[in-house]
């Protein structure tokens, strides 16, 4: 009686146990099972003997299973931490953070590593504070906004004014040489070319006491210098003045 009573308990017990197991889809469960259903068949026949011998085994295959579970949801706890890491480290990675969040993406990538190798090690406990320390490493990490280029101000050197020539010269009277058309255009300040003479001549003919005669002026007449290369002309000719010369051709 005694025997059955403690055959009954033992199957109580195992009973209780596989009824709130979780994860049970393991072999050492499974076993459990099919060990408790021939403990209840021998107990029922009578073979007392054997039927606890095949419940203590199912009892030593739920201790197994229980430990199976507690491992595998150390696996999955760890594995999620660690998957939520490298996804953090990879949007890190997205947004340049090795280059401008430099310190932290190293950290977390060193943390990362460290995490899988745990995990890969069975130290889950250990694989989920690196995870979450990776987490932490990458909290601040965000996108930089790319500064636009700024193009430099570049200031034109200034425009140099075109130095200003005489526009009128009065001619004079020179004893040792006299002033003609030729010797006038010859001057570096009006056209420094003795063969301008004609341009001369011909902005002046009114001017001039016989229009026909290039040769015929005279002291006081005031001739016009026309420009006749864009230089800048205006003033009567100041023979006090420094002008600049008019290049050669």
């Amino acid at each position: 009686m005694r025997k059955t009573v403690f055959l009954v308990g033992l199957l109580v017990l195992v009973a209780a146990a596989l009824s709130a197991q979780s994860l049970l889809d393991n072999e050492f469960y499974n076993k459990a099972k099919e060990l408790k259903a021939q403990s209840e068949q021998a107990l029922a026949e009578g073979d007392y003997d054997n039927a606890a011998d095949l419940a203590a085994q199912a009892q030593d295959l739920l201790a197994k299973s229980d430990a199976y579970v507690v491992k595998m949801r150390g696996f999955y706890t760890a594995n999620g931490w660690l998957s939520r890491a490298k996804e953090s480290l990879d949007h890190a990675k997205s947004i340049q953070a090795e280059v401008n969040f430099k310190d932290d993406y190293d950290k977390a990538s060193t943390a990362v590593q460290g995490a899988k190798d745990a995990l890969d090690a069975e130290k889950y406990d250990d694989s989920i504070a690196l995870s979450k320390e990776a987490l932490a490493a990458l909290e601040g990490v965000r996108v930089v906004e790319k500064q636009p280029e700024v193009t430099p101000v570049v200031t034109p050197p200034p425009v140099e004014e075109p130095p200003t020539l005489p526009g009128q010269y009065t001619v004079r009277l020179n004893m040792s040489r006299r002033d003609c058309l030729w010797r006038i255009a010859g001057f570096p300040w009006v056209y420094n070319d003795p063969h301008q003479w004609k341009a001369l001549y011909d902005a002046n003919k009114a001017v001039l006491t016989d229009p026909k005669n290039a040769d015929l002026i005279l002291p006081g007449q005031v001739f016009t210098i026309p420009s006749i290369a864009g230089e800048k002309r205006e003033g009567m000719y100041d023979p006090d003045k420094t002008y600049p010369e008019i290049p050669r051709k």
